[in-house]
């Protein structure tokens, strides 16, 4: 397991958009993944924006009473472009240039406001395809691996502008390559949003210098609603192939979906945010293995905390099915049409007469 070399160990906040006093001590080492559950307006953007803010509210604590301690391993501080935070609207990806956008938005701007625009990563395609090829080729894996229907991408030459832009190519449901190319306007909106996240990730930790492998990069990456524009599947897999990709960089997310816990590695802790008029928004560190759970017992635990689980549309008359998988169920109902078609009136009888005799 790789030592991450910045991570978020405590954090004490007051007075901060709705938060009285809320802290949370003894983050384990090496938490690579924290995950903030929580309703909807009960604080966990106030939080990724308190941890996003942590050097500036020092810098003016005295001066708006904000009390904002937040401890980092072994008290090794990030640079200001190493903590990086993203809003719920990620789709806005800029036409301009990549120092023009990181000079006019902070590298969490994104998390405060929904103008803001995140670094187009095309850039660097059509920039590294001519004068730094390994790096390209890294770009390329990494968006093939969390894009598991991107076939390649490729750079061409648009022959009215003469200008360079950027085509990808998708597959089929069978894993075949679709003829016809995209533009990344064309993409679906779950593609796009991570073709401009983590686009705007990577521009941002290579801004002072580019590593020759990717996977070094280091920093704490906030991203707000982690699941937003992802299917079911993607969500999970997306924690799978950050971790695996990005294993130096710590990812402190808010989500309302059990999918993403299941792709989280061994060392990911949960916090529960909690609101209420006396006591503010309160964080609360819980002490739950939701590594052997299922996504219906980690939605009726405390990190979700719902309850009623039965579908509205369910009749009086039928049970609800309890199988772990639809797989499951649909053996069950298979089994079952067997057992009937085998067990006809004289092999039922024959059986109660077996039982009765034994």
């Amino acid at each position: 397991m790789t030592m991450l070399p910045i991570a978020l160990k405590s954090f004490h906040i007051k007075n901060y958009r709705g938060i009285i006093d809320t802290r949370i001590d003894n983050i384990p080492d090496n938490t690579q993944w924290i995950f903030l559950t929580g309703e909807n307006g009960f604080g966990k953007t106030s939080v990724l924006q308190a941890v996003a803010n942590w050097n500036k509210m020092k810098s003016f604590m005295a001066k708006v009473d904000i009390l904002m301690t937040i401890e980092f391993r072994e008290n090794k501080y990030p640079k200001p472009n190493q903590i990086l935070g993203y809003g719920s609207t990620r789709l806005r990806i800029s036409a301009g240039s990549a120092i023009e956008v990181m000079d006019k938005y902070s590298s969490t701007e994104s998390l405060f406001s929904n103008e803001a625009l995140l670094v187009n990563i095309e850039e660097n395609f059509k920039d590294w395809k001519i004068n730094y090829p390994k790096g390209y080729e890294q770009l390329e894996n990494i968006f093939k691996t969390l894009i598991p229907r991107l076939d390649k991408i490729e750079v061409k030459v648009d022959e009215k502008s003469k200008r360079n832009k950027i085509e990808y190519y998708e597959l089929d449901e069978e894993g075949q390559p679709l003829d016809k190319s995209v533009e990344l306007n064309e993409l679906a909106s779950g593609y796009k949003n991570i073709l401009g996240m983590i686009g705007d990730m990577i521009n941002r930790l290579t801004r002072e210098a580019v590593p020759e492998d990717l996977s070094s990069l280091e920093g704490i990456v906030l991203i707000d609603e982690f699941e937003l524009h992802l299917h079911p599947k993607y969500q999970k897999l997306f924690v799978e192939k950050l971790t695996e990709l990005f294993p130096k960089i710590q990812f402190i997310v808010s989500t309302h979906s059990p999918i993403p816990l299941l792709g989280a590695p061994q060392n990911s802790v949960i916090i529960n945010v909690s609101r209420t008029k006396e006591e503010g928004i309160k964080a609360a560190l819980l002490d739950i293995d939701f590594s052997v759970l299922t996504p219906n017992t980690i939605l009726s635990s405390p990190i979700f905390g719902f309850q009623d689980l039965v579908p509205e549309s369910k009749s009086n008359d039928k049970m609800i099915r309890t199988e772990d998988t639809f797989a499951e169920l649909k053996f069950n109902d298979q089994l079952k049409k067997d057992i009937n078609t085998f067990l006809t009136k004289e092999r039922q009888e024959e059986l109660l007469k077996l039982i009765k005799t034994s």
